[in-house]
């Protein structure tokens, strides 16, 4: 009993420490949250988030995201503010609470707002190579870059489209040539409408991939996808099955999914100054563009869009309408708006940010940067980089002919 006393008394003592440690904290929180509370209310009402009988939302608690304990969750009563408006009013909520908002959703029905946050110093890489580790297995999974939670990854096997924006330099097209590099490594076939004179997509590119640079082979090549669209919607049919997936997996198939790739669609579109012959023309590829858009995400027929012209003239409805994955980078109020609906990207992004992009979802993100030349060209040594982007087609593609019979362990060395 002598031996266990001081033991006793030493857990006893210990214990009563830490229940007034504990107890401390507690009350020490009681006392501060609800100034807390209050100051992040009278916030938001300084800043004009109120509604009709001018209530701020009420800050009913904070606590700490489980899947990523990097991110808090702010926990708002919204007093009937609609998530629209707190989406508008993003750039402002995150100034006059010091964080950089990764998403907000409503809770509880629509009575609560949930903010996932950052600290405004927590920011994205400003450069994010692209490596291929990146490459994702899913079929057909595509990865755009990292945001504050992880990697941004649009499958389009649920959503088929995606619409890039951004204005010059935003980097919309580098974000565009990763997805076009990944669906090649994928199996896809794919097509590049480059009507910008091909500037963006040095001889590389052509050497195996289908380039379109004016209306005519467009619209051959758009009227073949609506043959195959047709053909499969038949094969499909009489086999039973939904979808590309499904079929290729089932029947043990081979077939391959077609994306087109534009890298400038308001320069095929823009009709404007157009003879009547070459608006028919233009209307005949519209005609294509918007039967892929609706009926190709379960045949397998896919469009990647970008646009830096900011003109809601150019894209019809019927096209814009079933693109469902919209991506904008740098932009002024009316590109955002065609893009994303709503004036966001000229808010959230900086207008110096370079390879910055706003999901439809409100995801910001960092795209990741495609380095061409490790692409074509993954091996060291002598070989066909100097006449990559030199403009001497011919030069490079001597060179290309010339390597390709050259092997090192049963390994092309270019």
């Amino acid at each position: 009993m002598s031996l266990l006393s001081p033991l006793l008394r030493a857990i006893m003592l210990h214990s009563v420490i830490s229940y007034l440690l504990l107890g401390g904290i507690a009350l020490l929180a009681l006392i501060v949250y609800p100034f807390e509370r209050k100051a992040t209310d009278e916030t938001l009402k300084a800043i004009g988030l109120v509604n009709h009988a001018d209530m701020s939302p009420a800050l009913v608690r904070k606590s700490r995201d489980m899947e990523n304990p990097r991110i808090s969750i702010w926990h708002f009563r919204n007093q009937g503010i609609p998530l629209k408006t707190w989406r508008e009013r993003q750039a402002d909520i995150e100034t006059a609470l010091g964080v950089t908002v990764v998403n907000m959703k409503y809770s509880h029905g629509n009575q609560r707002v949930l903010l996932y946050t950052v600290p405004a110093e927590d920011d994205l890489p400003k450069f994010l190579p692209w490596q291929d580790a990146y490459l994702l297995k899913e079929d057909f999974a595509l990865a755009l870059g990292q945001s504050y939670t992880g990697p941004v990854v649009i499958n389009l096997a649920d959503i088929p489209h995606i619409l890039l924006g951004g204005s010059t330099g935003s980097g919309e097209s580098v974000l565009l040539k990763a997805l076009i590099m990944q669906a090649l490594k994928k199996g896809a076939e794919v097509a590049i409408a480059d009507f910008k004179g091909g500037m963006d997509f040095p001889f590389a590119w052509r050497e195996e991939r289908h380039m379109r640079f004016d209306e005519t082979t467009l619209l051959e090549l758009l009227e073949q996808y609506v043959a195959t669209l047709n053909d499969r919607k038949r094969l499909f049919s009489e086999a039973g099955l939904p979808n590309l997936h499904e079929y290729n997996k089932i029947m043990g198939a081979r077939q391959p999914r077609y994306i087109l790739a534009c890298d400038e669609i308001a320069e095929v579109l823009d009709k404007t100054g157009l003879t009547k012959e070459q608006k028919e023309l233009v209307n005949q590829i519209e005609s294509r563009l918007s039967v892929i858009a609706r009926q190709g995400r379960a045949f397998g027929i896919h469009l990647i869009l970008a646009t830096q012209r900011p003109d809601a003239n150019i894209l019809s409805g019927q096209i814009r309408n079933n693109i469902n994955c919209r991506v904008c980078g740098r932009a002024d109020n009316v590109l955002s708006q065609i893009i994303l609906d709503t004036t966001a990207a000229a808010d959230q992004i900086p207008k110096d940010a370079k390879g910055r992009f706003l999901l439809h979802d409100g995801t910001i993100f960092q795209g990741y940067w495609l380095e061409e030349k490790a692409q074509f060209f993954p091996h060291n040594g002598q070989d066909c980089r100097n006449t990559f982007e030199t403009g001497k087609a011919e030069e490079y593609m001597d060179c290309r002919i010339t390597k390709r019979h050259r092997k090192k362990g049963g390994e092309r060395l270019w």
